[in-house]
């Protein structure tokens, strides 16, 4: 890994999250109903425009970053791809998750790993947490492919714990430490060397 910006990484970069982005995150939550279920464990009533403005407002450039630390994920190119935070931060325990989401326009391109690797970067080496957990339900196909693509160890189930779409569902747990992340990125920077030299 290496850029001469801290908040940049092969094709996307990190920015933000600014007032006149909730237009774009409105318009993704009244258009994929199947992702919010997966990053809400269910689905939720419709999205107002004016609850849209209420959630950036919140959280736009940074404010009430005790909560919740809110970036927006765009391209070099400066073309706004998605949203990746960091919440449930336990300062006592130094334990963290995340929520990404890369708008459907813009999947399959390694724009949220991209974005991850830089943000679990700053989790561990700048805010000082010792381990990164994830959720997800268990027919989550994506997300269990993206643990596994950052290194995450599987951590338990807990059995028929989420009601959605009729059923339920087992919730699976994954978790990565700070020395399991070193190892990956120990990886991603030879993988860019090899890459250079070839």
């Amino acid at each position: 890994m290496s850029s001469n910006y801290y908040w940049q990484w092969r094709e996307v970069r990190l920015r933000p999250l600014h007032h006149d982005d909730a237009a774009l995150w409105l318009a993704e939550e009244q258009s994929d109903s199947e992702t919010v279920r997966f990053l809400n464990y269910g689905m939720d009533l419709p999205k107002s425009a004016q609850a849209a403005r209420a959630f950036v407002e919140r959280y736009a450039e940074f404010n009430h970053r005790d909560e919740r630390i809110m970036f927006s994920i765009e391209t070099l190119q400066g073309e706004l791809v998605g949203g990746i935070n960091l919440h449930s931060m336990d300062r006592t325990n130094g334990v963290f998750e995340t929520g990404t989401r890369v708008y459907s326009a813009y999947r399959g391109r390694g724009y949220g790993f991209q974005a991850k690797v830089i943000v679990l970067r700053y989790a561990f080496h700048e805010l000082r947490f010792q381990k990164y957990n994830i959720r997800c339900l268990e027919n989550n196909e994506p997300m269990i492919r993206h643990a596994g693509r950052l290194g995450c160890q599987a951590e338990g189930r807990i059995r028929r714990h989420i009601y959605t779409d009729g059923r339920y569902y087992d919730e699976l747990i994954f978790g990565l430490t700070r020395e399991e992340f070193d190892e990956l990125a120990e990886r991603l920077r030879n993988e860019t060397l090899s890459q250079s030299e070839g």
